[in-house]
């Protein structure tokens, strides 16, 4: 961690240069305020976004879907985790992430790796905290021409919680009837010349739940601080630490193509879970982000982020299933062990300049990066049999080091990219949004196996984007796109003899949509997409130690999405999609002996639907009613599981005082048995939705 800040004195030495700079250049510019961008704090619409873009825009002038889920609506949900704030997001679907992470598959595609914070990569694999989040926004579609290798059905970028002007001392607790338990806080104050605002959040959590043996103790700090170096220059500097041990748990497995029928506490598992069965994360990270305004039309904006993640995963894994009169299945036993950490060095230069008729905001980037990734991971099969109906559970002993390890392994991942991208007004109703990058990316991997599967390869790629948005009044914006990106052998987790000589999968998507602004509050967007996914690596048939680069998956689709007023004292966050995603073409054939080829995507809905509304009483109390429904999904691409279609009822009520407010959140209304998520790559991980549940949060300022 100290290696991979060595940069930041350099950092913050060019930002006092550059402060000095605007204090001797004359005429003076005027004063930089720094405060955050006040938004109705009860307004469910969001305008203006940088994900899309990476400079603030309005969402009208992106041609692209983006989704927000503002702080607010966290709020008003009692959001516990990305998982829950992801609910309000229409195509996608939601992966048990081997119990150990969170991860979506959006339109079709896995987002195992598309997982941003403030712009900025942070692709481990672990469970993330909402204490320190203000919004999360979830960008649809490729985007490698800001973003690098990735984000083929798209990406989740979390905005942080930054210094803010104005006072603030807040704590909460939440209580929920399966036994959650929680304590938040979130403080902040500034000098007297307003040249120094700090913020401090964090989180303490020891909670059960609706599943068996379940526990979750976490831990979560973020310090922050804004320094104004000068007229024109800032300087933020944030620290992140987060711990997190909860059971491993991977839900129930599959049997005749259903999630095995058993009540929804169910684990199977080890009885001593919380020795031999659980998954304990430890993340660290700091970042310092330089702001320096050279003219109001020229600004410099440089991040500076090094991280360190460290995995302590011991968990029992579905082997085989033997049926009969009382049916059994096979319990396996693995420890495995990730340390990783990185850096990443953004500088981009954002310019407005009129050229003619034309006005152009021009974006100029430079991205370097480093990952360093190390695992070892030991299993054995068969440590315990279980009734598949009533399973017995027993206590595991401890995996014997003298296992051989079937995966050992350090990896390394440099990267370089550089970027341009021009959003051009051409006449009053014409905008267009161009965009290239180049990447270099280069990894080496030193496998320490028997099978010594080391690999050397570098990745040259171009990631273009070009959009057109047509706005014939101020309230409605018609768009039409095309972007492509790319997804190295970096990323993957299947390794084969040749895979440092395939090309990267490419992505490409097409879209067409509205942007709708239906009043001053609230906004609605409709897209239909294509996406097509070329080069994805499927076994070769007459030697599956080789890979060919043969596979292609497509998903076509409708969206719809509403954010903010539906009338006045009615707010609302909805959506819908209709996705139809395909694997068109593959070599491989599954455990049935059927074709891949044809079947429908793992974790693809032909339907999602979610829909949250509100409803103000009074200036104190409110009551809401939504929901989310996912028509049947397939587990895995071989489409041998089915998930059946659910829906699910929350309501919500809450009261906001001068010193206190009050949240209680009823979830799952109706108490509906469901599945909310699978492993997208396996049939035997099938997570149940929690039954009814009621969370209450209570936050106090002083």
């Amino acid at each position: 961690m100290n290696h991979a800040l060595r940069p930041l004195p350099y950092l913050v030495a060019i930002a006092c240069g550059l402060s000095a700079q605007a204090h001797a250049e004359e005429p003076a510019m005027p004063e930089v305020i720094v405060k955050d961008r006040k938004l109705d704090a009860g307004s469910y619409d969001i305008t203006e976004s940088t994900t899309a873009t990476k400079i603030n825009v309005p969402l009208r002038d992106v041609p692209q879907t983006v989704n927000v889920v503002p702080a607010v609506v966290l709020h008003d949900q009692n959001a516990q985790s990305l998982q829950d704030a992801l609910q309000n997001v229409p195509g996608l679907s939601f992966s048990v992430g081997d119990g150990q992470r969170d991860q979506v598959t959006i339109r079709g595609f896995s987002a195992i790796s598309d997982q941003f914070v403030d712009g900025v990569r942070d692709d481990a694999l672990y469970f993330r905290d909402l204490s320190n989040i203000e919004r999360v926004e979830v960008l649809k579609g490729p985007a490698s021409v800001l973003y690098g290798r990735g984000s083929a059905g798209g990406l989740v970028n979390r905005v942080t919680k930054k210094p803010l002007a104005d006072p603030l001392r807040e704590a909460g607790v939440t209580f929920g009837s399966h036994g959650q338990r929680r304590g938040e806080f979130d403080v902040g104050a500034a000098s007297g010349d307003k040249d120094a605002l700090f913020r401090l959040t964090g989180a303490v959590e020891d909670s059960t739940g609706f599943r068996d043996r379940y526990f979750l103790r976490r831990q979560a700090l973020a310090p922050s601080g804004t320094f104004k170096l000068g007229s024109r220059t800032t300087l933020t500097l944030q620290a992140d630490y987060l711990h997190d041990k909860r059971l491993a748990d991977q839900g129930v497995p599959s049997y005749h193509g259903r999630p095995v029928d058993v009540p929804v506490e169910t684990y199977f598992g080890a009885a001593n879970g919380t020795e031999r069965a659980f998954v304990q994360s430890d993340v660290k990270s700091a970042t310092a982000t330089l702001d320096h305004v050279f003219t109001p039309d020229l600004k410099l904006h440089t991040i500076l982020r090094a991280y360190h993640y460290a995995l302590d995963r011991n968990y029992t894994s579905i082997g085989a299933i033997k049926d009969g009169a009382n049916p059994t299945v096979a319990i396996g036993q693995s420890h495995r062990l990730r340390a990783e950490n990185g850096r990443y060095l953004q500088n981009e230069l954002s310019q407005q300049l009129d050229w003619g008729t034309m006005n152009h905001q021009l974006l100029y980037g430079l991205e370097l990066g480093r990952q360093n990734k190390a695992e070892v991971l030991r299993s054995r099969n068969n440590v315990a049999t279980y009734s598949l109906f009533h399973p017995v559970l027993v206590d595991l002993p401890v995996l014997p080091d003298t296992v051989v390890p079937s995966a050992d392994n350090k990896n390394r991942v440099d990267i370089a990219g550089l970027y341009v991208q021009d959003l051009v007004a051409l006449t009053s109703t014409w905008k267009i949004l161009a965009g290239v990058r180049y990447d270099h990316l280069k990894q080496d991997r030193d496998d320490r196996t028997a099978k010594n599967l080391d690999l050397h390869r570098v990745d040259d790629t171009w990631s273009p984007r070009l959009g057109a948005v047509y706005q014939p009044t101020s309230t409605v914006a018609l768009y039409a796109s095309w972007n492509r990106s790319f997804q190295p052998i970096a990323d993957s987790f299947s390794f084969r003899a040749n895979s440092d000589t395939l090309k990267p999968t490419q992505t490409v998507n097409k879209e067409a949509g509205v942007k709708l602004d239906l009043s001053a509050r609230s906004s609605l967007t409709a897209a239909l997409f294509d996406m097509t996914q070329t080069n994805i690596q499927v076994a070769d048939p007459a030697n599956t130690n080789f890979s060919l680069p043969v596979g292609r998956q497509r998903t076509r689709g409708l969206e719809v999405s509403f954010n903010g007023e539906l009338a006045p004292g009615w707010e609302a966050i909805a959506g819908y999609a209709n996705m139809r995603g395909t694997i068109e073409d593959s070599t491989e054939r599954t455990t049935a002996g059927t074709p891949f080829e044809g079947n429908t995507a793992a974790l693809t809905p032909r339907h999602t639907f979610n829909a949250w509304i509100k409803h103000r009483l009074n200036d104190r109390f409110w009551v809401a009613a939504g929901g989310r429904a996912e028509s049947s999904r397939y587990a895995s691409p071989d489409d041998l599981t089915t998930l059946p279609g659910y829906g699910v009822l929350q309501l919500g009520a809450g009261y906001e005082g001068r010193k206190v407010d009050v949240t209680v959140t009823v979830k799952n209304l109706a108490n509906r048995t469901y599945f909310v998520s699978a492993h997208s790559g396996a049939n035997d991980y099938n997570m149940p939705g929690e039954s009814r549940a009621v969370l209450v949060n209570a936050r106090y300022r002083f």
